[in-house]
């Protein structure tokens, strides 16, 4: 699968992920919001979006792209989340599957893992970065030098 191929997958992934997210958050009551009882939130809609972006960026890893398809893959990936923040349970999810760029960022030439480095440090400033974005800035930052 190409980088364009992935990249329109990974936002239609996205896009129906966060709707499922609002549509679920909006129809749960308050014993589903607190667990204690099986509801909406207790869905596995978490886990298949994660192993379907785990599958994603597998199949674009395995056709052993360049570091220009390698970076428009990870534009987009690192998008995702934006700033939508609204739909708290998508948000964060959003968030987590970023992690899945350390196993592309390798791909990266030097110039393209230093670009991608200064505008995700500049997306995501210190003070709202969770641990895997950590991990994934200094993976872009290793890869850079």
């Amino acid at each position: 699968m190409n980088a364009d191929e992935t990249s329109s997958r990974m936002t239609a992934l996205a896009a129906d992920f966060r709707a499922v997210c609002e549509r679920q958050e909006h129809s749960c009551n308050l014993s589903e919001l607190f667990g204690l009882r099986a509801g909406a939130l207790n869905d596995p809609l978490q886990e298949r979006f994660a192993a379907d972006m785990t599958a994603l960026t597998a199949n674009f890893a395995a056709g052993e792209p360049d570091s220009a398809a390698t970076r428009a893959v990870l534009e987009t990936l690192f998008s995702l989340a934006g700033r939508h923040t609204e739909v708290k349970s998508a948000y964060w999810m959003l968030v987590a599957v970023q992690g899945l760029s350390l196993e592309l960022i390798p791909g990266l030439s030097r110039g393209d893992a230093a670009a991608l480095a200064k505008a995700y440090a500049a997306d995501w400033p210190r003070h709202c970065r969770l641990p895997v974005q950590d991990a994934v800035l200094k993976a872009l930052k290793k890869a850079g030098k």
